[in-house]
Protein backbone atom coordinates (compact mmCIF):
# COMPACT_ATOMS: atom_id res chain seq x y z
CA UNK A 1 0.00 0.00 0.00
CA UNK A 2 2.74 2.42 -0.44
CA UNK A 3 2.75 5.08 -2.45
CA UNK A 4 5.34 4.52 -5.69
CA UNK A 5 4.02 7.18 -8.13
CA UNK A 6 2.46 10.87 -7.69
CA UNK A 7 0.84 12.47 -10.48
CA UNK A 8 0.24 16.29 -10.40
CA UNK A 9 -2.76 17.30 -13.01
CA UNK A 10 -2.96 20.56 -14.66
CA UNK A 11 -2.98 21.69 -18.03
CA UNK A 12 -0.13 21.56 -20.90
CA UNK A 13 -0.65 24.85 -22.34
CA UNK A 14 1.99 27.30 -20.78
CA UNK A 15 -0.59 30.10 -20.74
CA UNK A 16 -2.03 28.39 -17.98
CA UNK A 17 0.80 27.36 -15.90
CA UNK A 18 -0.07 29.80 -13.18
CA UNK A 19 -3.96 29.04 -12.99
CA UNK A 20 -5.60 27.46 -10.16
CA UNK A 21 -5.92 24.36 -12.49
CA UNK A 22 -2.39 23.66 -12.77
CA UNK A 23 -2.08 23.21 -8.51
CA UNK A 24 -1.29 19.40 -8.72
CA UNK A 25 1.81 20.64 -11.24
CA UNK A 26 2.87 23.65 -8.84
CA UNK A 27 3.05 20.67 -6.33
CA UNK A 28 5.19 18.16 -8.07
CA UNK A 29 7.54 21.05 -9.49
CA UNK A 30 7.89 21.92 -5.78
CA UNK A 31 8.40 18.44 -4.74
CA UNK A 32 11.30 17.98 -6.58
CA UNK A 33 12.07 21.83 -6.04
CA UNK A 34 12.88 22.52 -9.92
CA UNK A 35 12.89 25.89 -11.24
CA UNK A 36 11.06 24.11 -14.83
CA UNK A 37 9.55 21.17 -14.76
CA UNK A 38 8.87 19.49 -18.63
CA UNK A 39 5.41 17.71 -18.94
CA UNK A 40 5.21 14.32 -19.36
CA UNK A 41 8.66 13.15 -17.88
CA UNK A 42 9.04 10.59 -15.45
CA UNK A 43 11.28 12.11 -12.72
CA UNK A 44 12.80 9.76 -9.90
CA UNK A 45 12.98 10.74 -6.39
CA UNK A 46 14.19 8.60 -3.43
CA UNK A 47 12.72 9.15 0.19
CA UNK A 48 14.53 7.13 3.02
CA UNK A 49 15.27 4.59 0.47
CA UNK A 50 12.00 4.37 -1.04
CA UNK A 51 12.26 4.93 -4.90
CA UNK A 52 9.44 6.76 -5.74
CA UNK A 53 8.33 8.52 -9.52
CA UNK A 54 6.92 12.07 -10.24
CA UNK A 55 4.77 12.54 -13.51
CA UNK A 56 2.61 15.44 -15.32
CA UNK A 57 0.48 14.39 -18.20
CA UNK A 58 1.73 15.92 -21.39
CA UNK A 59 -2.13 16.44 -22.12
CA UNK A 60 -4.93 18.76 -20.65
CA UNK A 61 -6.51 18.07 -17.47
CA UNK A 62 -9.78 16.76 -18.97
CA UNK A 63 -7.89 14.32 -21.12
CA UNK A 64 -5.58 12.87 -18.73
CA UNK A 65 -6.49 9.72 -18.19
CA UNK A 66 -4.96 7.65 -20.98
CA UNK A 67 -1.17 8.77 -20.38
CA UNK A 68 -1.90 7.92 -16.90
CA UNK A 69 -2.66 4.49 -18.01
CA UNK A 70 0.16 4.59 -19.95
CA UNK A 71 2.57 5.66 -17.11
CA UNK A 72 0.85 3.25 -14.79
CA UNK A 73 1.58 0.10 -17.15
CA UNK A 74 5.27 1.07 -18.18
CA UNK A 75 6.56 1.48 -14.46
CA UNK A 76 4.00 -1.61 -13.78
CA UNK A 77 2.31 0.16 -10.99
CA UNK A 78 -0.90 -0.57 -9.34
CA UNK A 79 -3.57 2.10 -8.66
CA UNK A 80 -3.12 1.11 -4.79
CA UNK A 81 0.32 2.83 -5.45
CA UNK A 82 -0.69 6.01 -6.66
CA UNK A 83 -1.11 9.32 -5.15
CA UNK A 84 -2.93 11.63 -7.64
CA UNK A 85 -2.73 15.42 -6.77
CA UNK A 86 -5.45 18.27 -8.22
CA UNK A 87 -7.35 21.17 -7.60
CA UNK A 88 -10.82 20.97 -5.58
CA UNK A 89 -13.20 23.88 -5.70
CA UNK A 90 -15.01 22.13 -2.82
CA UNK A 91 -12.37 23.18 -1.15
CA UNK A 92 -11.05 26.79 0.09
CA UNK A 93 -7.30 27.77 -0.55
CA UNK A 94 -5.54 27.00 2.11
CA UNK A 95 -6.73 23.84 2.90
CA UNK A 96 -7.07 20.44 1.00
CA UNK A 97 -8.04 16.73 1.72
CA UNK A 98 -6.20 13.30 1.30
CA UNK A 99 -8.04 10.78 0.82
CA UNK A 100 -8.20 6.56 -0.25
CA UNK A 101 -10.50 4.37 -1.95
CA UNK A 102 -13.41 6.93 -2.05
CA UNK A 103 -16.51 5.27 -2.91
CA UNK A 104 -18.32 7.83 -4.63
CA UNK A 105 -17.51 9.89 -7.94
CA UNK A 106 -15.78 12.66 -8.43
CA UNK A 107 -17.33 15.70 -10.00
CA UNK A 108 -13.60 17.20 -11.53
CA UNK A 109 -13.38 16.03 -14.65
CA UNK A 110 -10.07 14.96 -14.62
CA UNK A 111 -10.66 11.99 -11.97
CA UNK A 112 -13.45 10.95 -14.11
CA UNK A 113 -11.10 10.54 -17.31
CA UNK A 114 -8.27 8.67 -15.43
CA UNK A 115 -11.82 6.46 -13.91
CA UNK A 116 -12.74 5.80 -17.66
CA UNK A 117 -9.17 4.84 -18.51
CA UNK A 118 -7.72 2.83 -14.50
CA UNK A 119 -11.13 1.69 -13.70
CA UNK A 120 -10.77 1.52 -9.97
CA UNK A 121 -11.08 4.32 -7.52
CA UNK A 122 -8.71 2.83 -5.17
CA UNK A 123 -5.56 5.47 -5.45
CA UNK A 124 -5.00 8.45 -3.19
CA UNK A 125 -6.36 11.33 -3.67
CA UNK A 126 -4.47 14.99 -2.49
CA UNK A 127 -7.33 17.84 -3.37
CA UNK A 128 -5.79 21.14 -3.12
CA UNK A 129 -8.33 24.12 -2.43
CA UNK A 130 -8.89 26.57 -4.71
CA UNK A 131 -12.61 27.85 -3.75
CA UNK A 132 -15.40 28.64 -5.74
CA UNK A 133 -16.18 31.40 -8.19
CA UNK A 134 -18.77 34.11 -7.10
CA UNK A 135 -20.06 33.79 -10.19
CA UNK A 136 -21.23 30.58 -11.68
CA UNK A 137 -18.68 30.60 -14.27
CA UNK A 138 -16.41 27.55 -13.01
CA UNK A 139 -14.18 27.21 -16.08
CA UNK A 140 -12.97 30.49 -16.58
CA UNK A 141 -12.19 30.40 -12.31
CA UNK A 142 -10.53 27.81 -13.16
CA UNK A 143 -8.04 29.07 -15.60
CA UNK A 144 -7.69 32.35 -14.11
CA UNK A 145 -4.85 32.94 -11.90
CA UNK A 146 -5.68 33.07 -8.17
CA UNK A 147 -5.38 36.58 -6.26
CA UNK A 148 -2.48 36.92 -4.24
CA UNK A 149 -3.48 35.92 -1.12
CA UNK A 150 -5.25 32.52 -2.76
CA UNK A 151 -1.40 32.13 -4.43
CA UNK A 152 0.18 32.46 -0.86
CA UNK A 153 -2.29 30.48 0.47
CA UNK A 154 -2.19 27.40 -1.65
CA UNK A 155 1.69 27.50 -1.71
CA UNK A 156 2.15 27.27 2.04
CA UNK A 157 0.07 24.72 1.87
CA UNK A 158 1.61 22.90 -0.89
CA UNK A 159 4.87 23.12 1.24
CA UNK A 160 3.26 21.84 4.09
CA UNK A 161 1.82 18.82 1.94
CA UNK A 162 4.75 17.64 0.96
CA UNK A 163 6.06 17.17 4.24
CA UNK A 164 3.03 15.02 4.76
CA UNK A 165 3.84 13.37 1.71
CA UNK A 166 7.30 12.08 2.56
CA UNK A 167 6.06 11.01 5.89
CA UNK A 168 3.33 9.37 4.16
CA UNK A 169 5.92 7.36 2.14
CA UNK A 170 8.13 6.43 4.83
CA UNK A 171 5.89 5.72 7.14
CA UNK A 172 2.73 4.80 5.62
CA UNK A 173 0.29 5.77 8.19
CA UNK A 174 -2.26 6.89 5.87
CA UNK A 175 -4.65 7.58 9.49
CA UNK A 176 -2.01 9.69 11.29
CA UNK A 177 -1.24 11.74 7.45
CA UNK A 178 -5.37 12.01 7.73
CA UNK A 179 -5.48 13.49 10.89
CA UNK A 180 -2.93 15.86 10.23
CA UNK A 181 -3.69 17.63 6.67
CA UNK A 182 -7.54 17.19 6.65
CA UNK A 183 -8.09 20.17 9.38
CA UNK A 184 -10.51 22.49 8.85
CA UNK A 185 -7.95 25.07 8.97
CA UNK A 186 -4.83 23.97 8.15
CA UNK A 187 -1.37 25.73 9.86
CA UNK A 188 0.58 26.90 7.21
Amino acid sequence: MNIKLIIGLGNKNKKLFYTRHNVGIWFIKKFLKLKKITLNKIYKKKIKKKKIFLYTPNSYINNCGKSILKIKKKLNIKNKNILIVYDDINIYPGNCKIQKNIKKTSTHNGIKNILKYIKKNNFYKLRIGIGKPKNNNLINFVISKPNNLEKLLINKLIKKCIIYIKKLIKNNNLNKIQNLINKKNINI
